[in-house]
């Protein structure tokens, strides 16, 4: 805050990784699954632009508390994964929104588009906005609205049974050894030291220490053999 106030702003650079729908099942993970990276080695980091914090807010209320963040909310050019969890927040975002907000929360001066547009969204709950447009539907003669340009959406069309399962390859400890074996040698003990403070605590029974240690040697055998002996407890799993 006291940097951007002084002028000094704080920015970083940004970068995106993309796939190509095809080699989806390529990996010996899914990439959807939203609790593994993408490697950069496979899928390199692509710049894209400046990250630059440049303005401090006027009001904490009316620019942060009311801010209406949706991910269904894309610009022409971008679209959804398959995402389980993407796909789930696209609906549920807005609709929590009209329910923090109420529906005309599009119309907060935070929230509201930059550029020109035109709906048949008119008066509602809350509604804070006088509008000159007499015609709030389409088509009309009265108010010859054309359509906005189309811009090339998937149209891959997809069909049969819909289940809730579990993602096929979880592959759940070969990130995060590699991530540990990726640090200094500094940097690995505070990390051991940090779960070894937190196993300690008596409140942790010996069965929850013996799940974490085996879900550690999974991932390093070499740092669940160190937490066993920094804990004497062996894993059960």
């Amino acid at each position: 805050y006291d940097s951007i106030a002084a002028g000094n702003y704080p920015e970083w650079k940004l970068y995106i990784q993309t796939i190509d729908p095809a080699d989806e099942d390529k990996f010996d993970f899914d990439p959807l699954d939203v609790t593994k990276t993408w490697p950069e080695d496979i899928l390199p980091l692509q710049p894209v632009g400046r990250l630059v914090l440049n303005k401090n807010i006027d009001n904490f209320f009316a620019e942060n508390e009311q801010l209406a963040f949706c991910p269904a909310i894309v610009v022409p050019g971008v679209y959804y994964s398959d995402d389980k969890l993407l796909q789930t927040r696209i609906f549920s975002y807005a609709d929590t929104q009209r329910h923090r907000l109420g529906p005309n929360y599009l119309q907060l001066p935070v929230n509201a588009p930059k550029c020109a547009h035109h709906n048949n969204h008119h008066e509602g709950f809350m509604n804070f906005m006088h509008r000159d447009e007499e015609v709030n539907y389409f088509p009309s003669r009265y108010d010859p609205v054309r359509h906005a340009e189309k811009y090339p959406i998937p149209s891959n069309i997809l069909n049969g049974s819909r289940e809730k399962q579990i993602i096929a390859k979880e592959n759940n400890f070969k990130q995060p050894g590699e991530r540990y074996r990726s640090w200094d040698p500094a940097r690995q003990e505070r990390f051991i030291r940090r779960w070894v403070d937190a196993l300690s605590d008596p409140r942790v029974t010996h069965e929850i220490r013996s799940i974490w240690i085996s879900y550690w040697s999974q991932a390093d055998r070499s740092l669940g053999m160190k937490l066993e002996n920094k804990l004497n407890v062996r894993p059960t799993m």
